[in-house]
């Protein structure tokens, strides 16, 4: 029997592994304050939280 090509095989389903998010609670990153600083790729990016608790990310 020979192989199906690869267009006429159905779409494998997303694994549970890739479907998983790496989660951080947001009290772990501030802390007892309302703001952080977080750099990436040499940028400083502000995470704040409103007093509606509400987070804001700002370059």
């Amino acid at each position: 029997m020979t192989p199906a090509p690869e267009s006429t095989l159905p779409l494998p389903a997303v694994s549970a592994l890739a479907a998983e998010r790496k989660a951080i609670d947001s009290r772990l990153l501030l802390g007892n304050s309302d703001e952080i600083v977080i750099r990436h790729m040499g940028a400083e990016y502000r995470l704040r939280q409103t007093r509606q608790g509400k987070l804001i990310l700002t370059k």
